[in-house]
């Protein structure tokens, strides 16, 4: 729901307005349930862990909650809780999925082709990672120390000794929504540089360290004075080899340059197939695919849609992304 809430190109602006509020405005549970966790992680009360601690929390999606709070030492911090069952109701959720995809993969040609069973699996995956608040620490400071030496990036420190797996302690950041355009505006921000920023944070992550946040919803993007961009949320990230970056960068060049063979070339090294196609026509495509979308002022090209349109394509040919990118 998450992911589907950035995506105007695929769901309806009204579903869209829903989703969004699984970002960070799903209904919180109560401060009496985040307390006994706290304590059960931390075995301690919670007054001899933290100085103060807010009851009401700042924000709530959908597997955590964050609270603002105190250390002993007075370093203000946000505190992320996991929702209490939730490790049972994914489990849950998942066996219905899983299901669901089968039932499809034996019984739908169309979808049987995208392998939803793997899918369902991979998502599994994903979710006993994010359930882990240790790991997630481990993210956030390996993209911290990947732009260590760049001012315009920050990512939040974390306080390791109250950190579990249930319970995350990050420095508290106040900065502003990346999606409240009325507020950048008021307060004088420069939305040309913060949208270079931003593009920049994510490019600079998949293609410079191939290792990336890979849940940049507005949620989890705050502006800071200075236009700098903060990350926040590293329950789920992604890796991607050098060569699957290379190859990816030589697929974008091709079809920028307008070059059919190279294209194809470089779209089949990046999938797999159960037969393989027919080049020639693969080739064809690829060309007719540049004349209806490359012949057009540089202003007007849409690379993330050009880019979906080649994949639209790759599957026409029965072509399979290859799973290279690991979330």
């Amino acid at each position: 729901g998450q992911v589907l809430s950035t995506r105007p190109d695929l769901v309806q602006i009204d579903l869209i307005n829903e989703l969004t509020k699984l970002q960070d405005k799903v209904p919180s549970f109560d401060f009496h349930e985040a307390k006994i966790i706290i304590e059960k992680e931390m075995k301690d009360p919670l007054e001899k862990v933290f100085e103060s601690f807010e009851e009401t929390p700042l924000a709530s999606a959908s597997i955590g909650q964050v609270y603002k709070a105190t250390l002993l030492d007075g370093e203000v911090v946000a505190v992320k809780v996991q929702r209490p069952g939730i490790r049972k109701i994914i489990e849950i959720d998942l066996e219905i999925m899983l299901h669901l995809a089968t039932l499809a993969e034996r019984h739908i040609e169309e979808l049987a082709f995208h392998q939803p069973v793997k899918i369902v699996e991979e998502f599994a995956k994903t979710l006993e990672r994010e359930l882990d608040y240790t790991i997630e620490a481990t993210s956030m400071e390996r993209v911290a120390h990947q732009f260590l030496d760049n001012p315009t990036v920050y990512i939040p420190k974390v306080f390791r000794e109250t950190t579990t797996e249930r319970v995350l302690t990050t420095e508290y950041v106040q900065g502003i929504k990346i999606s409240d355009i009325d507020r950048l505006d008021t307060e004088g921000f420069d939305k040309k540089l913060i949208t270079a920023r931003g593009a920049y944070v994510c490019l600079s992550q998949i293609f410079d360290h191939g290792f990336f946040h890979a849940d940049p919803h507005p949620g989890n993007i705050f502006v800071l004075p200075g236009n700098v961009i903060c990350l926040l949320d590293f329950g789920m990230v992604g890796t991607i080899d050098r060569g699957t970056r290379e190859d990816f960068v030589e697929l974008v060049d091709s079809v920028v340059r307008r070059d059919e063979a190279r294209s194809g070339k470089y779209l089949l090294k990046l999938t797999s197939w159960d037969e393989k196609p027919d080049i020639r026509l693969l080739e064809k495509d690829v060309a007719e695919f540049m004349g209806q979308h490359l012949y057009k002022p540089l202003k007007d090209i849409e690379l993330g849609k050009l880019l979906q349109r080649l994949l639209e394509l790759a599957g026409l040919h029965r072509l399979k992304i290859l799973s290279l990118i690991h979330i």
